[in-house]
């Protein structure tokens, strides 16, 4: 699974959105079937998958990576709360 992302800087470049980033957001749980939510979880995923990219590739950043993924699924989990209230 991927995300396309475009910006000024990256014009339809894609981010690949790993299995453990569709674990932490628990990627298939949706028992709405909606469309938003399954949106949400993708970005949310993208975005801690960019961050474990971080995190192996730069040791001194990895605690602030990791900081960012819990985060992240902290966004993901009241953005999907917002989204099915």
């Amino acid at each position: 699974m991927h995300i396309k992302v475009h910006t000024a800087l990256n014009t339809g470049t894609s981010v690949s959105i790993n299995d453990t980033a569709r674990v932490l957001v628990r990627q298939g749980f949706n028992p709405s079937d909606s469309a938003q939510v399954d949106r949400i979880k993708a970005i949310a995923a993208a975005l801690i998958s960019e961050c474990e990219a971080i995190r192996e590739k730069n040791a001194n950043s990895a605690r602030h990576a990791s900081l960012a993924i819990t985060s992240a699924e902290e966004a993901a989990m009241w953005a999907v709360k917002a989204a099915t209230t």
